[in-house]
């Protein structure tokens, strides 16, 4: 029992750290939009595309990824994600123009996208169904870390060194944390609860069965997939909006885009822990309704409460990562888990590859402020169908 249970810390830890690392270039290549801009001469759609042009690839990969992804060691795609995040950090330092700048930002999603249906297989396995969301916030909180200390560390040390400074340094960092996952278990030798694999077969044999529990990982998909529009095209040009429209320096804007998923952590974390007691979905809701009241308070608000509000925002966003992980594992079969993690995390691709497209035109058209209101009418309209979504397991305990 003693060697399960530290078989069971060492994979949390190891899939914890390395999903920090994996997502350390997630958000920086937004953070430095409007330097992209003046540097490059580009255009606010050409800016667009750097952003959702690579979000397209992964799109792609997605589906066949996860057809693979139960059938290859988890540790191995886990470790090639890794690999290629930093290669991708080396070649964004190199960049000159639009195009080789492009081509290894194409990467950067697509390790992201090899990383999560393997890590996120894994870690919905080690814990019994009572403990699922605060071990999946545990997870998120980490990657949530990453995506906020890229964007930090770029505020702190670019005026000194450069933008492409800092993608060259975290690269090394993020190559050498893959050699945490070299003797990461598999799911199944982690586990050795009796009683565990009695729920997961009941679960299996209730998920085969019941239609009710498809349409609601169709739903779920949807509902994030809506919200999500209204926050990727507000994210894409969040730093913009703040240089341009509130009269921020580059390196302070970076600096409160990074701050941002800070407070992130903290939700991960206790929103894990707060689905766990009052239920995944009602959780979710609450959060989305947070969210409507953080854009509208970023939209109205003066220069100081919109910092403190585009904060609790952050605790908002990263507050879902648990339950919306956990209510994958309740509506798919274990024996396809990865290929449903692959498909959940297709809408987050796919609605990050037109986002910046929308978010261009709408700027190109009125004003960058009328992102706001598109993205309050967007998480307004994706409540109802949470409110559609099945009873779970947990909620009936």
């Amino acid at each position: 029992m003693v060697s399960s249970s530290h078989k069971i810390y060492w994979t949390m830890f190891a899939c914890t750290i390395t999903h920090s690392f994996v997502h350390v270039f997630t958000f920086m290549h937004m953070a430095l939009i409007p330097v992209f801009i003046e540097e490059f001469g580009l255009s606010i759609f050409e800016s667009g595309l750097l952003v959702s042009i690579p979000l397209v690839l992964s799109v792609s990969i997605s589906i066949p990824y996860g057809l693979l992804t139960d059938r290859i060691g988890h540790g191995k795609l886990m470790i090639a994600s890794l690999v290629l995040s930093a290669i991708s950090g080396i070649a964004i330092s190199q960049a000159r123009d639009f195009y080789t700048l492009l081509l290894p930002l194409m990467l950067v999603p697509l390790s992201s996208t090899l990383y999560h249906p393997p890590a996120l297989s894994i870690v919905s396995e080690l814990l019994p169904q009572g403990w699922r969301n605060r071990a999946l916030g545990i997870h998120g909180a980490g990657g949530t870390s990453g995506i906020a200390i890229g964007p930090i560390t770029l505020g702190l040390i670019m005026e000194g060194f450069g933008w492409r400074f800092v993608y060259l340094a975290w690269s090394f960092p993020i190559f050498l944390s893959s050699l945490f996952l070299l003797r990461l278990p598999q799911p199944s030798k982690t586990i050795d609860c009796e009683l565990k694999q009695r729920v997961d077969l009941e679960l299996q044999r209730e998920d085969h069965n019941s239609r009710a529990l498809r349409h609601g990982y169709i739903i779920l998909l949807l509902a994030m997939s809506v919200a999500g529009m209204g926050n990727q095209s507000v994210s894409t040009y969040m730093t913009k909006y703040l240089v341009s429209t509130r009269g921020l320096s580059y390196s302070m804007a970076s600096l409160i885009y990074g701050l941002n998923p800070i407070m992130g952590i903290l939700g991960a974390l206790s929103g894990g822990y707060l689905a766990d007691r009052v239920g995944s979905k009602r959780w979710m809701i609450m959060a989305y309704l947070g969210g409507v009241i953080v854009f509208t308070g970023i939209y109205l608000s003066p220069l100081w409460a919109l910092i403190v509000i585009y904060f609790v925002g952050g605790y908002f966003g990263g507050s879902t990562m648990g339950p919306s992980s956990s209510l994958v594992a309740e509506f798919s079969p274990r024996k396809r888990r990865g290929l449903a993690y692959a498909i959940f995390m297709l809408p987050f691709s796919l609605v990050g590859a037109i986002s910046p497209i929308i978010a261009a035109k709408i700027i190109e058209s009125y004003e960058i402020s009328t992102l706001f209101p598109f993205a309050i009418c967007l998480s307004i309209a994706s409540i109802p169908l949470l409110q559609l979504l099945p009873e779970t397991r947990q909620q009936k305990t």
